[in-house]
């Protein structure tokens, strides 16, 4: 049996100038050409995927850090916010003055009264990572909370980083998880609940292939990155990734510009 691979995709295999190198495409087809199968395991919406990473090709997707999951095109896997956790949590992010962005798999929405503000992070994050703002997808306004269903994760762009008073009140009902992006204006994190996480997504795609951990390789290059890192047998990561992160890999190959993603595949055997 081959491996499976699970490979985050912003600074792994797309570098965060909208770059894609086309090692890391040649590494994926070309593992895949060698019986592995490899998967993207993304903090992203499965919407806000690109189309230039879907048609590398892939044997399924684990998106939302876990909150929806596809395998060889059929969903297998579907989980959000309880409506009374995602609500309440809201109104304490507000309370904040957090912008916050609501996500499912199939769109993305922004409080009407932080519409101002979302909109200048979007354009300073296009920019900053090499997306066509005209093609991005942008979030729709909402002028009630209760107008988004099935919220599978939340991100929280805040003058301060909201952790400790998120936690003081919650405990660990939430899985909090600061986005590694070169954005100084704002702290960036992922909230998702506690049961939704990249590696219990990996474990639901191994139950349904009927295979152990054992033969699971994980690439990755941010602290939410981290989970699927230690589920796997070998997690590995990107020479640009977070300094925790490199701390807890098995092994740190070298960065995304620099053929991280193709060396790290080549360190394996996988190509």
């Amino acid at each position: 049996m081959g491996k499976v691979i699970f490979l985050d995709i912003d600074g792994t295999i797309r570098d965060f100038d909208g770059t894609v190198l086309e090692s890391a495409v040649e590494a994926v087809r070309k593992a895949r050409q060698n019986g592995h199968e490899v998967f993207l395991n993304t903090e992203r919406l499965y919407c806000r995927i690109e189309k230039k990473i879907r048609d590398i090709g892939f044997d399924g997707v684990i998106a939302s850090s876990g909150g929806y999951i596809e395998y060889h095109g059929e969903r297998i896997g579907h989980k959000y916010f309880t409506q009374l956790a995602y609500i309440e949590l809201m109104k304490d992010l507000l309370e904040q003055h957090c912008v916050v962005e609501m996500g499912n798999n199939k769109d993305s929405y922004v409080f009407q009264e932080n519409w101002d503000d979302y909109c200048k992070i979007y354009t300073d994050l296009c920019e900053l990572l090499g997306v066509d703002e005209s093609e991005a997808l942008m979030a729709r306004p909402v002028e009630s909370l209760l107008e988004v269903p099935d919220v599978e994760h939340l991100l929280v762009f805040s003058r301060n980083e909201v952790s400790r008073e998120i936690l003081s009140k919650w405990g660990y009902s939430f899985h909090i998880t600061h986005i590694w992006l070169p954005y100084k204006e704002r702290w960036i994190g992922e909230i998702t609940p506690n049961y939704i996480n990249k590696a219990e997504a990996i474990r639901q795609i191994l139950k349904v292939k009927e295979c152990g951990r054992e033969d699971v390789i994980a690439i990755g290059d941010g602290d939410n990155d981290i989970e699927m890192l230690r589920f796997a047998k070998t997690g590995i990561a990107m020479g640009n990734g977070s300094p925790w992160l490199k701390e807890i890999a098995d092994y740190v190959t070298a960065p995304i510009n620099e053929d991280g993603l193709w060396k790290a595949f080549r360190h394996m055997g996988l190509v």
